[in-house]
């Protein structure tokens, strides 16, 4: 084992202390069943939490028959874990003294910290906990559980049902509302953590544990913001590697987003940043805490696909119609072999059914015919996913239809079930959840949790993933040259600097930059289109103007020298008429170029994750359409290719309608390029290729406007 992999695992064995506790105590334990401070003792109590348990109230002598100690210092043990169910005013009180005790974990339930503007006092408590050599998870929750341990330090529902799933929850309140709907549901946990608001420990430590722990299959994580995004990507990609990781992101709104981050304290990045994170590092994102938990249902019971064929069986057409959409929408590939579905399915269907896929055995199938249609799909290697649909008929008993599923299914390949009707068919549904085989109550959450199953082995075998190296991809370029410039905008007081900069920058990492001189008058800049060629461009050069089309600073397409000296004229005026204290350092002056298509590259600073590289074609396609890109850089020469794909205008580039290819190769090495800069040259906050001119196979691409912007000296 290498040097992180054996910190990685060390941490995994200290926090065993904070979910397999030998002694722990409840600070505020009450004899009230109102009272916060009963429910955890009481919770503890009913699950048979093993191990020493000692409830701390200087007022009360007993609680459901514990002996209470009046402080954390009078018990007579070792303590691995305080539960603290006590109010914030009296939390640094008692953290000092679990402190002088030798406590090794604190869970702080109390809220009024950050998430009220209490920041200072946050801090002060991890600081003070740190001291002592203790980690504190909270404040701001509703507790801790673990299955195996059979510890429930909660005071939300009692009877959770044993399993292996682990969720991580921000939310106290949703992570109440999803225990107490997964005890509905019948789906089992294994783990149980809520995080609130992170002042110590947090989710990226928690995945290193459910990592290597052994009772956990899947892992759920409700997040509605990260301080340590790109520590969160490199620990998940771990993770992937070994079990699925399912994220539920609040604040997917600009709204929410603000919603988040005042509920918690935390920073809430865009959420097409979160979205593209959660990609590369194999993370399935999932859209509701419903569909989640579907989702890992699947996950947690079913064997990997070893091939793509999936067939749809089912007693409805509707609901197979239904079922096949959902198929297209998931990227699942229905087997279309007649001859093979023929064989294999003729002895279940009716002459009056269908043998084409999704098989219909009619709504007369009895379960027999189930059986036999069952059985085909099991034993045939040509077909590697099953979805099974039932919708209840008249005189039908869902029970027997879910009995043949437990006779006949073995594990050997995925199945997912969907029955409908009403209160028999949801009992016949618990029945085979019960079993562990995963089954629904509409076949479009069948399908999806089979599509995640599906895009959980494909983040898993993935070769390539975030992030490769802590600077940024190798690749040759003028390194000290950009340095040098950027030093320069610096040295003369900007963080902005000008386009010929910008440009200058590109062009020394091995960007094409079409020619360009700037001219300081109208005598230079006829002298510069001299040189050059018409037709030429006119453009102002300002720290001071961003949008120069709104600023009059752009004049394209002049054709001789009577048009550049009217073009020219007309420019300096309306930049002096609308930005009178701009300072105009000159007019920039380049060759008209058209055809190819526009694109914007781009790299920026997010809150969450860092630097990110944004790409998406321009015009309406960003401004509109929003048809953009990101991914947390750095990023690989395959990534930057994928990127390429994953816009809904990707067709525009490949050519249609008598169109010509565009230079994919090259689009793809700008991005990368971009990509390295920014996480090389570490000065860089901001940047903008807009447009990129991505031109025929084979021509390349063309840097036309470019903005960048460099971190100010604190």
């Amino acid at each position: 084992m290498g040097t992180k992999g054996a910190v990685k695992r060390a941490l995994a064995l200290e926090l065993e202390r904070l979910f397999k506790p030998e002694a722990l105590a409840v600070i505020g334990a009450s004899a009230n069943p109102q009272k916060v401070g009963y429910k955890v003792v009481y919770n503890l109590v009913q699950n048979g939490f093993p191990n020493r348990l000692y409830p701390i109230n200087p007022h009360t002598e007993e609680i459901l028959g514990y002996k209470c100690y009046k402080s954390v210092l009078e018990v007579p043990d070792e303590l691995d874990l305080a539960i603290l169910a006590v109010p914030a005013a009296v939390v640094p009180q008692v953290v000092e003294e679990c402190g002088r005790k030798g406590v090794k974990f604190l869970v702080v339930l109390a809220s009024g910290f950050a998430e009220v503007g209490r920041v200072r006092e946050e801090r002060e408590l991890v600081e003070q906990a740190r001291r002592w050599g203790m980690r504190l998870l909270g404040p701001n929750i509703f507790g801790i559980y673990y299955a195996p341990a059979r510890m429930n330090a909660t005071f939300g529902p009692t009877e959770v049902l044993p399993g292996k799933i682990a969720l991580i929850t921000q939310s106290g309140a949703l992570g109440i509302a999803l225990t107490g709907w997964a005890i509905q549901e019948e789906i089992g946990l294994g783990a149980i953590a809520s995080v609130g608001n992170k002042a110590d420990l947090d989710e990226v430590e928690l995945l290193e544990f459910f990592a290597e722990d052994e009772n956990t299959k899947v892992i759920i994580l409700y997040i509605e913001g990260t301080r340590r995004g790109r520590e969160l990507l490199q620990v998940a990609r771990r993770v992937v590697r070994k079990k699925p990781l399912i994220a539920i992101k609040a604040g997917r709104s600009r709204k929410g987003a603000q919603a988040a981050a005042s509920h918690t304290g935390a920073l809430a990045g865009s959420d097409a940043v979160f979205s593209a994170a959660f990609e590369q590092a194999g993370i399935l994102r999932a859209p509701s805490a419903s569909e989640a938990f579907n989702w890992a249902r699947a996950l947690a019971s079913q064997p990997l696909p070893k091939g793509r064929n999936t067939v749809i069986i089912t007693n409805g057409g509707g609901v197979g119609v239904l079922a096949t959409d959902a198929a297209e929408e998931e990227g699942l590939r229905l087997l279309d072999d007649l001859e093979l579905l023929e064989r294999l399915f003729r002895p279940a269907v009716p002459e009056y059914g269908s043998l084409k896929n999704p098989i219909d055995l009619t709504g007369m199938a009895t379960p027999n015919e189930y059986r036999l249609a069952l059985r085909g799909a099991l034993a045939a290697e040509q077909i590697h996913a099953i979805v099974l649909l039932y919708c209840m008929g008249a005189e039908q008993v869902p029970r027997d239809f879910a009995q043949v599923i437990l006779e006949e299914y073995a594990r050997e390949k995925p199945l997912v079930v969907a029955m409908l009707g009403g209160a028999e068919t949801s009992e016949a549904i618990k029945l085979l959840n019960r079993a562990g085989i995963a089954a629904y109550e509409a076949p479009e959450e069948a399908v999806r949790a089979l599509g995640a199953l599906y895009r959980w082995e494909e983040y898993r075998d993935r070769k390539h993933g975030w992030p490769l190296h802590p600077r940024g991809p190798e690749l040759e370029a003028d390194w000290a040259g950009i340095r040098e410039i950027l030093g320069r905008t610096r040295a003369a007081g900007r963080v902005q600097l000008l386009e010929p900069e910008a440009k200058e920058v590109l062009a020394l990492l091995g960007l094409k930059v079409p020619p360009f001189r700037v001219a300081h008058s109208l005598a230079e800049a006829l002298q510069a289109a001299e040189e050059l060629g018409y037709p030429l461009v006119l453009k102002v050069v300002s720290e001071g103007i961003i949008h120069k089309t709104e600023a009059g600073g752009i004049k394209l397409d002049l054709k001789g020298p009577l048009e550049l000296e009217q073009a020219y004229k007309a420019l300096i005026a309306s930049v002096e008429r609308n930005y009178p204290n701009a300072p105009i350092r000159g007019v920039l002056i380049t060759p008209f170029i058209s055809g190819g298509t526009e694109a914007i590259l781009g790299a920026s600073q997010d809150p969450s994750f860092g630097l990110t590289v944004m790409f998406g074609l321009g015009g309406i396609y960003v401004e509109v359409l929003k048809d953009v890109v990101f991914r947390v850089a750095p990023i690989t020469r395959e990534e930057a290719r994928e990127m390429i794909g994953k816009i809904r205008s990707a067709a525009l580039l490949r050519g249609v309608r008598g169109e010509p290819r565009k230079d994919l190769a090259a689009l793809a090495e700008a991005i990368y390029r971009v990509s390295a800069l920014v996480t090389t040259v570490e000065e860089i906050s901001e940047l903008d290729i807009n447009p990129l001119l991505v031109l025929p196979e084979g021509e390349g691409c063309l840097v036309l406007d470019a903005r960048l912007t460099i971190r100010e000296v604190r």
